[in-house]
């Protein structure tokens, strides 16, 4: 159910990117965090070839092992850099006036979401909709946290560096990439488990409130009929 949710939720930020990242904030993005590794990574090619003992490894693997690091920290300042046509901000919840329909209604974008009410059925297309502005956002700007350790991981690995003598260069990258990925998996399964929550609302039938009942008149107008004073 969980990778189900993580496909689904890749499938619709691919789908619906557009719709909540700006596309000239996204080409900024690129052409800056470009320009950064260009810059950095031809520092490092200079000084590589200028002092050969800066990295100890054949001079091929020591350039690939610098364009690594280089892309690495444009990953870095990847996330830095706003891409969002608007805030990423969760809509809180609409109050129900009824704790538990609004803990009913939470649970339908669960692992395990239970049968939906009809009555139901618009607040949870509502939420749904909200729901995926923010999971969009977060996830395109998250997601490259973890890529920029597995790319300096792999510099480490190319150079040399990582090794079973040294264990920090070995293990830490990839702990720190698992780690620093939970935001962007918590994000596809948002947007995954909101989807699901979505088409099980839009398979539903509209809902309409069956008519209030009639209240009773408790001052009716009219003829009143004085009795005698006893």
């Amino acid at each position: 159910m969980t990778e189900a949710a993580v496909v689904t939720g890749w499938r619709v930020y691919r789908a619906r990117r557009t719709e909540f990242l700006d596309a000239a904030r996204v080409r900024r993005r690129t052409l800056v965090c470009g320009l950064v590794a260009a810059v950095l990574g031809t520092v490092g090619v200079v000084a590589q070839l200028l002092w050969q003992a800066v990295l100890e490894a054949p001079l091929a693997l020591a350039l690939v092992g610098i364009v690594a690091f280089a892309a690495a920290v444009g990953c870095l300042a990847a996330t830095f850099l706003r891409t969002a046509s608007t805030p990423a901000t969760l809509e809180p919840a609409a109050l129900t006036g009824d704790w538990r329909r609004s803990e009913r209604i939470g649970q339908q974008f669960g692992p395990r979401a239970p049968a939906m009410l009809p009555e139901d059925r618009d607040e949870v297309l509502r939420r749904a909709e909200a729901s995926a502005g923010a999971g969009v956002v977060v996830f395109d700007r998250t997601r490259w946290l973890p890529v920029g350790w597995l790319v300096a991981w792999v510099g480490l690995l190319v150079v040399g560096l990582a090794s079973t003598d040294e264990l920090v260069l070995l293990l830490l990258p990839p702990v720190f990439a698992l780690l620093q990925s939970s935001t962007a998996i918590t994000a596809l399964l948002g947007l995954g488990r909101a989807d699901a929550a979505r088409r099980r609302a839009e398979g539903m039938p509209s809902y309409d409130p069956p008519p209030a009942a009639p209240t009773r008149n408790r001052d009716p107008r009219g003829s009143k009929l004085g009795l005698p004073e006893a």
